[in-house]
């Protein structure tokens, strides 16, 4: 890097810090929305190809350019809200059910906020797990062995203080953190991947996917395309709400210029050989393997504040617990925790969890509701004295959306059926912390 490059980039992120005492920019809502959905369900797409074969590779395409446009939708629509209700315009702790009360009222405002409850605590049991497991496996190749039930305690112990913080515009240096820490992780898996390719992929077997674990690999990549429920929050957070849609365009073209070329080479390497997490199936053991576990545990700290922060700020401000922070705030997160901690002692296999999610409450949040909240919002009739702005929407747009729509209700069901078969199997349990210990 010149000089004059490195400049430039320091000048962006203190350019990126100054906005952020008024708002987000739309460079840093992008690396928010890069850096969290780069999260776990990257390492999990390799073993995703696993279970579906090459269709994986174009399914992988082609949920993350829907899951793009769906996230531009979703913007669009919290724009309409804000146009029609003025008073909305100020910061709003729970945008996404907001949208969906205004488009359908309280039945799709209640299922909305359950939803979010269940997607973005579920991710954050993911996250423990996942940052349990790297732990637990970097520490083994350095000769100590802890089992990973204690792990997940001590992982518990160590983010919980991460989650006392408060809106992401609070902590805007926590999104280029996960950035940061994801591109450099990715580069360490491609660099072990490429270092031992020839001595792996002799060793590489490549079995035809069955019908379980098709939609058990699409749940997963469904999962890696999430976190459309966090996005309201993080328009509703930037200083210019109406260029959100540009952070999802250049947020998402940064997504999927990582996830292709690691999952192919992932898949192509490794083939039956991988586990649901890449870095712990790489093998042999080397420096990049390590500072891959290193980095990716730091992007899952910092990711599971930008996760769990909406569906915290959603449930305190209906028990009434004040949006500064305070005492009641650490007593709740942490009790939060706690809940987040005994569910993954019971089932602690990530994937396990990641593919019911990803199946069911994420796809709903992100593929099926925001088409259909928006095509209902442009279809209201004005009802504001006529002073609503009539919004057309092409009829290509509105086939474009009713496929989405169907498409994901249809994977997605037969995906958490598959998940939901998978973890009531007799030997999910059979490596349960209050069973194993």
């Amino acid at each position: 890097m010149t000089a004059k490059n490195s400049m430039s980039s320091s000048g962006s992120l203190m350019e990126a810090a100054a906005a952020a005492q008024k708002g987000l920019s739309p460079l840093v809502a992008a690396i928010f929305i890069t850096g969290m959905v780069a999260g776990s369900g990257m390492l999990a797409l390799a073993n995703a190809v696993r279970l579906t074969g090459v269709i994986g590779l174009v399914m992988l395409l082609y949920f993350g350019v829907n899951s793009a446009f769906c996230g531009y939708t979703l913007s669009r629509c919290w724009l309409i809200v804000e146009s029609r209700y003025p008073e909305l315009q100020e910061q709003v702790r729970a945008p996404y059910p907001e949208i969906a009360y205004r488009a359908f009222g309280n039945p799709l405002k209640y299922l909305a906020s359950v939803a979010i409850f269940i997607n973005q605590f579920g991710s954050g049991v993911v996250y423990v797990l996942l940052s349990a497991e790297l732990i637990r496996d970097l520490v083994q190749s350095a000769g100590f062995d802890m089992v990973e039930c204690y792990w997940i305690l001590v992982i518990a112990a160590i983010l919980t203080p991460c989650t006392f913080l408060g809106s992401p515009k609070d902590f805007w240096f926590i999104g280029v953190t996960a950035l940061v820490s994801t591109m450099l992780a990715w580069l360490c898996i491609i660099i072990h991947l490429g270092m031992y390719y020839d001595e792996t992929v002799d060793k590489a077997e490549h079995t035809s996917p069955t019908f379980k674990t098709l939609f058990l690999g699409m749940a997963t990549i469904l999962f890696a395309f999430g976190g459309a429920s966090s996005f309201p929050t993080i328009q509703n957070d930037m200083a210019d709400r109406t260029k959100f849609g540009r952070s999802v365009l250049f947020g998402y073209i940064g997504l999927i210029c990582m996830y292709f070329p690691m999952t192919l080479l992932g898949y192509l390497a490794l083939g039956d050989q991988l586990e649901a997490d890449l870095i712990n199936s790489l093998y042999p053991n080397s420096f990049f393997k390590s500072a891959a576990q290193v980095l990716f545990m730091l992007n899952l700290t910092t990711s599971l504040v930008s996760v769990i922060s909406p569906v915290y700020q959603q449930l305190e401000d209906s028990i009434g617990i004040p949006s500064d922070f305070n005492v009641r705030r650490v007593l709740f997160r942490t009790a939060m925790m706690v809940l987040n901690v005994l569910i993954g002692e019971t089932v602690p296999s990530f994937g396990k969890i990641l593919n019911l999610i990803g199946g069911s409450t994420l796809t709903l949040m992100t593929f099926i509701l925001p088409p259909i909240m928006y095509l209902r919002l442009t279809s209201m009739p004005a009802t504001d004295g006529g002073k609503w702005e009539k919004i057309e929407v092409p009829l290509w747009e509105k086939v474009l959306l009713g496929e989405i729509i169907l498409i994901a209700t249809t994977g997605g069901i037969a995906a958490t059926y598959s998940a939901v078969a998978d973890i009531l199997d007799p030997t999910s349990f059979e490596s349960s912390c209050f069973i194993s210990v």
